[in-house]
C-alpha cells in the first residue's frame, strides 16, 4: 500500500512539474507575466522543485515527504494570495484541487512516516 500512495504523490507532483516545464518551454522563462514577479519566480521554480520532490520520494522517502509538504503548503498559500488578494487568477478550481492534494499529502505523510519507522523496528526477544 505504501508504494501506491508514493506513486500517487509522485504522479501528482510530476504532473504539476510538467505543467510548469511546459509553460517555461512554450511561453519562455518566467512565463506568468500577469502575476507579481515573486509569484512568477515561485511558479517558475516549481518546474524543478516538483521533479526534485519526485526523485526524493523515490530515493529518500522522508526527505521527499518533507519537501512535498513544503511545496504544497507554500503552493496553496501563494495561490490563495494570488486568487483572493491579488486577483491574478480567475478560476479557483486549480486551487481547490491543490488544497485537496495538500490534505492527502498531510494525511499520507503522517502514515508513510510512521509506516517507515515501524518497518525499521526489529523485534528482539
Amino acid at each position: 500500500m505504501d508504494r501506491v500512495v508514493i506513486f500517487v504523490l509522485c504522479f501528482c507532483l510530476f504532473i504539476g512539474g510538467a505543467t510548469h516545464i511546459f509553460d517555461n518551454l512554450y511561453y519562455g522563462f518566467l512565463p506568468y507575466k500577469f502575476a507579481p514577479e515573486w509569484v512568477n519566480i515561485y511558479w517558475t521554480a516549481l518546474a524543478v522543485i516538483d521533479i526534485v520532490a519526485v526523485c526524493l520520494l523515490i530515493k529518500w522517502r522522508n526527505a521527499g515527504l518533507v519537501l512535498t509538504l513544503v511545496i504544497m503548503l507554500s503552493d496553496v498559500a501563494i495561490n490563495s494570495v494570488a486568487f483572493y488578494l491579488l486577483n491574478v487568477l480567475s478560476d479557483s478550481s486549480a486551487l481547490q484541487l491543490q488544497t485537496l492534494f495538500l490534505g492527502f499529502c498531510i494525511g499520507s505523510s503522517i502514515w508513510l512516516w510512521q509506516s517507515k519507522s515501524k518497518a525499521n523496528v526489529v523485534n528482539v526477544t
